[in-house]
């Protein structure tokens, strides 16, 4: 059980930073070709 919830908080955080990485990935871009 506490090894399933381990999994759940690790699949998450991965989540997140797959998330904010793309995020941050297409402003830098928007930014490089707005100038």
């Amino acid at each position: 059980m506490l090894f399933l919830i381990n999994y759940i908080i690790i699949t998450i955080s991965i989540l997140i930073s797959v998330a904010f990485y793309t995020i941050l990935e297409r402003k830098i871009l928007s930014y490089i070709q707005m100038r």
